[in-house]
């Protein structure tokens, strides 16, 4: 089997390298650009797990109760404008890299300065992504978490850059809330979602809102919605507490 795969990813980075120099000779910059980064992912096999949702379902939290630790800046209003990648490293180092490809090191408590939307407002500092290196065992094995901007809020620059990153998505994990439960515009993204990524795992953020008769109610009507709307018999959500894990682990 490991031979197979490794068969085939060298085909393919064969391709890739046919399609790169194709795009230079055309001087399409932006797909040579793309084509670079799948050819590192590949080769550093990585694997993409990316936490999507609408602002304010506690995507950054949800990261945070994952890793033990408040890695991630949080609020009650709508904070993440920046992608953010997490990778395994022995110890914990990030780093702005800029459109022009530039990068600078910073500590974790001029993070906000980068990835809000308070601190780097409409990306006035030109960040296209911070990464992050963290000592969890959850990132070992190439594993890549990421924490995209939430869609649906009145930064229309932060919906924009969740949708860049669909192409680069190999499975999701799809963040709603008990309350609201699942909304129009989260069936219209989800719809979008679909045509990018086949691996999507739903989880219902927030449960401690709410008794337990009425998370069950809110949960039986997300997945009642979801399989409507896409088509699908069998769609499991899986309820959880950010918060309290997070607060648990810490």
């Amino acid at each position: 089997m490991l031979d197979r795969y490794k068969q085939i990813k060298d085909q393919f980075l064969l391709q890739i390298e046919a399609l790169d120099e194709f795009c230079r000779m055309r001087q399409s910059t932006a797909t040579a650009e793309n084509l670079k980064e799948v050819r590192v992912k590949l080769a550093e096999n990585r694997f993409h797990l990316v936490v999507l949702g609408q602002f304010k379902r506690g995507k950054s939290t949800f990261i945070n109760s994952i890793l033990g630790d408040k890695v991630l800046p949080t609020s009650v209003v709508p904070l993440t404008s920046i992608v953010t990648l997490l990778k395994y490293g022995d110890k914990e180092q990030i780093e702005v890299i800029f459109n022009d490809q530039s990068t600078r090191p910073i500590t974790r408590d001029e993070l906000p300065e980068y990835v809000t939307e308070k601190g780097n407002p409409k990306n006035q500092k030109n960040v296209k992504q911070v990464e992050i290196a963290f000592p969890s065992q959850y990132l070992k094995d190439g594993v890549y978490l990421i924490d995209t901007p939430g869609v649906g809020s009145t930064f229309e620059n932060n919906t924009e850059m969740t949708y860049n990153f669909l192409p680069k998505v190999d499975a999701a994990l799809f963040l709603l809330a008990v309350d609201p439960p699942i909304s129009h515009s989260e069936l219209a993204f989800l719809n979008d979602v679909q045509n990018f990524v086949q691996k999507i795992f739903f989880i219902q953020n927030k449960i401690d809102y709410l008794s337990d008769e009425e998370r069950q109610e809110s949960t039986e009507f997300s997945k009642r919605v979801i399989e409507e709307a896409l088509g699908r018999d069998s769609v499991q959500i899986y309820p959880l507490s950010a918060k309290l894990a997070l607060e648990g682990k810490i």
